[in-house]
């Protein structure tokens, strides 16, 4: 077995550890930490346990992280969220641009901090800049940088940059790049990709925004015509239905002669 496989093998058997634990007095598998409370807290106390022993490793440190990011999202504290942030960055500058997972790390780590500023963004929509984004979208980038364009995670974090960039995080000019970025990750994804359906419909969205900003009735067309992609792409009880449906109506409205431009 070659060392990057080794490596992969004890990583993913950690990652197992940590944040599904097996059952000591049945053998069975545990149910994933996100369904109670307890067993978030019991992760964040086993990956601490596991960064205190090796933390010279990046890996202990980006399972804390993703434990504590899920305690956040759960029913954890900005604390939470801070301290998982923290672990990531750790995770990142132990690996370098070198480690097999560097990409990984990048794309988690501006995930949680756009996770983060949406949250503050719903709070106090007023008070927050878009150029809060600014570490999330570099972030982003470089894990694009770090990934084969034949890799199986190369459109979800082209779709990662497009998305902030449609979110102002490098200004409101960017969405005709958001869009092109977008059409890179459909171009490149595999058909049988499972996230097939949400490229698309981050795809429709940004056309949305860009005919939103611009005024252009065709612009709505190819948003409209976008979201009907999404829509066959994803099973016809899946709760995105409902999501792609509004933003098929969105666009339909711009896509009209005289339509609204807001």
């Amino acid at each position: 077995m070659s060392d990057q496989s080794e490596l992969a093998r004890t990583r993913a058997e950690l990652l197992s550890d940590i944040l599904f634990p097996r059952d000591r007095t049945s053998g069975l598998d545990g149910t994933p930490i996100t369904t109670s409370e307890e067993g978030i807290d019991d992760a964040v106390e086993r990956a601490q346990i596991l960064v205190d022993a090796q933390g010279d490793d990046p890996w202990p440190h980006y399972l804390l992280g993703l434990a504590l990011g899920t305690r956040y999202l759960g029913h954890g504290t900005d604390a939470d969220g801070e301290r998982a942030n923290g672990h990531m960055r750790e995770a990142i500058r132990l690996g370098g641009r070198e480690d097999p997972d560097a990409a990984m790390f990048r794309q988690q780590l501006a995930g949680a901090l756009s996770a983060m500023w949406a949250n503050a963004f719903a709070r106090d929509p007023g008070g927050t800049d878009p150029a809060g984004l600014g570490e999330p979208l570099r972030l982003a980038r470089e894990a694009v940088e770090l990934t084969p364009e034949d890799g199986p995670q190369y459109p979800v974090r082209l779709i990662q940059v497009a998305e902030l960039l449609g979110q102002g995080a490098d200004g409101p000019d960017r969405l005709a790049e958001a869009v092109e970025l977008a059409e890179r990750a459909l171009a490149a994804a595999h058909p049988d990709d499972p996230r097939l359906s949400q490229y698309q419909h981050s795809h429709a969205l940004l056309l949305v925004h860009l005919a939103t900003k611009e005024g252009k009735a065709e612009t709505g067309v190819a948003a409209e015509v976008s979201a009907i992609r999404a829509g066959h792409l994803v099973h016809p009880y899946d709760p995105a239905q409902m999501r792609i449906i509004g933003t098929m109506q969105r666009a339909r409205m711009l896509s009209a002669p005289g339509g609204p431009s807001s």
